[in-house]
């Protein structure tokens, strides 16, 4: 099995660093629960909580996991090819389109509110009564 070039590396090596913070962070952030509830108190071990530790290695190990893996490199270097090719809308179609947006939902925002307020009438004349 040959190896695959990369066409955008940068791109691919920035996606890889951030998903090894992001794996990281949540491995912290998992340890810290577990350990709150179990009650265990995270021990300070040479400057560094137990549970930074913990993160910084699962870091450490998604990066190394993520640079190895062929198949995740040739997925985000495909992404990130086809992201390029992507015609983004301008500044103006945004904001026409995001104005069109929030028209349509003030429009239909109103209108089920009118109904809303008609239904609790016409329910409150018919079901509320006394006769």
């Amino acid at each position: 099995m040959g190896v695959r070039l990369v066409e955008n590396q940068r791109a691919v090596g920035v996606s890889f660093i951030l998903a090894g913070l992001l794996g990281g962070v949540f491995a912290r952030s998992l340890t810290v629960a577990v350990m709150n509830y179990a009650a265990i108190q995270d021990l300070v071990v040479v400057g560094v909580a137990v549970s930074t530790f913990i993160g910084v290695v699962a870091g450490i190990v998604t990066l190394a996991v993520l640079f190895r893996n062929q198949r995740a490199t040739g997925f985000t270097d495909s992404v990130v090819s086809e992201l390029a090719r992507v015609t983004w809308p301008t500044r103006e179609e945004t904001f026409g389109n995001t104005g069109i947006v929030i028209g349509a939902t003030v429009f239909f925002a109103t209108l089920l509110s009118t109904y809303d307020l008609l239904w609790a009438k016409l329910t409150g004349l018919f079901l509320y009564t006394t006769g």
